[in-house]
């Protein structure tokens, strides 16, 4: 049965795209929450890397599991995926799909994260089969730039539409008073614990200092 469906002489087991949506769809849950301790798992993962790269017939993850009772096929497949892992460990800083705290925070899926850069436009089959998990975090952080540059350029041309019919004078911070969007809600938190943080330094310098500095001996 083993020979019926795969090349075992070619087994070759890449971690592309298309396998780790494979993966998420037949495990139902995020590619983040991957547990390598758990059987169900590497087996499942085992078997979207091999269907995905193209060995041998399709099958069913049942039948599929059958052929693991092979050591020797087992261990080429984890040999072979293992290495890939490897050299795509080095380009990866930090997990950016891990999930800080599981129990409050539902991890995204990559395919929700694929599904997002292919209708902006990436090419599907690049993204699909050429492109590395390693890669995702770059499409992403170009994306929601574009995005931001977008809604804040939508912003601006809103702005200027309705100054001839608006006191500009009262809208101090500009576009911004219109509708600020979340991350610069984020900047103007972090800028206004900066001047908090400045003004509490500042005035424990003053407490610090003798009076007779000021007036003298």
């Amino acid at each position: 049965m083993m020979a019926a469906f795969f090349n075992t002489n070619k087994m070759k087991t890449v971690l592309t795209i298309k396998a780790i949506i494979r993966w998420e769809q037949l495990r139902g849950k995020s590619f983040s929450l991957m547990d390598y301790s758990d059987r169900d798992d590497i087996e499942a993962l085992l078997y979207t890397t091999t269907i995905c790269s193209g060995n041998g017939k399709p099958c069913t993850f049942n039948v599929f599991r059958q052929t693991l009772s092979n050591e020797r096929l087992t261990k080429d497949m984890l040999l072979s995926l293992e290495k890939h892992t490897v050299v795509l460990s080095q380009f990866q800083r930090g997990r950016e799909m891990a999930v800080a705290d599981k129990d409050t925070t539902v991890p995204g899926r990559v395919s929700d994260i694929v599904a997002t850069l292919i209708m902006a436009g990436l090419d599907p089959h690049f993204v699909y089969y050429e492109m590395d998990i390693c890669d995702i975090g770059l499409f992403i952080n170009a994306y929601e730039s574009r995005k931001k540059e977008e809604m804040e350029s939508a912003r601006m041309w809103t702005y200027f539409s309705m100054l001839p019919h608006i006191d500009g004078k009262k809208m101090k911070n500009g576009a911004k008073d219109l509708v600020m969007f979340p991350w610069e809600e984020e900047e103007a938190r972090i800028e206004a614990e900066r001047a908090i943080k400045e003004d509490s330094m500042r005035f424990e310098e003053i407490m610090k200092t003798k009076k007779t500095d000021y007036y003298g001996k």
